[in-house]
């Protein structure tokens, strides 16, 4: 084997674990076959970049059956730090269908939600809320 093959064999791993961060986002699907609403009411006196760019009070999602919104977040990967930091930013999260409607009232509940439906391969690079 050339040495030129050993040094790509060895490198190309090693370069795609030292690739730059990925994009991180919080993905809202309706899996419903009717409308469903999504209401985060934010904390003015907490703001939270990236959510402040959408707006200054609340982001509202109407999805239709089947859609899909997303909330990109930049580049990153979601860790506990920025979980909590946003949850300190989000007053309460409605989701609500033709019969159910939940309320995320506390900085807890909205932190636990995010950190359970975090996902990802090697990094935990989206969180995916599914309305069921």
């Amino acid at each position: 084997m050339s040495t030129y093959f050993k040094k790509i064999l060895f490198f190309f791993p090693a370069m795609l674990l030292m690739s730059c961060d990925p994009a991180h986002s919080i993905y809202l699907i309706n899996n419903t076959d009717n409308k469903a609403k999504i209401k985060f009411n934010l904390n003015s006196k907490i703001p939270n970049y990236r959510l402040n760019e959408i707006s200054k009070d609340s982001i509202v999602f109407n999805l239709n059956q089947k859609d899909t919104a997303e909330i990109y977040y930049g580049i990153g990967t979601w860790n506990e730090k920025e979980i909590d930091e946003i949850s300190k930013s989000i007053k309460n999260i409605e989701i609500e269908t033709n019969d159910i409607k939940t309320v995320y009232k506390t900085q807890n509940s909205i932190s636990n939600l995010l950190n359970k439906k975090k996902e990802g391969f090697w990094w935990k690079t989206k969180i995916i809320i599914e309305i069921n």
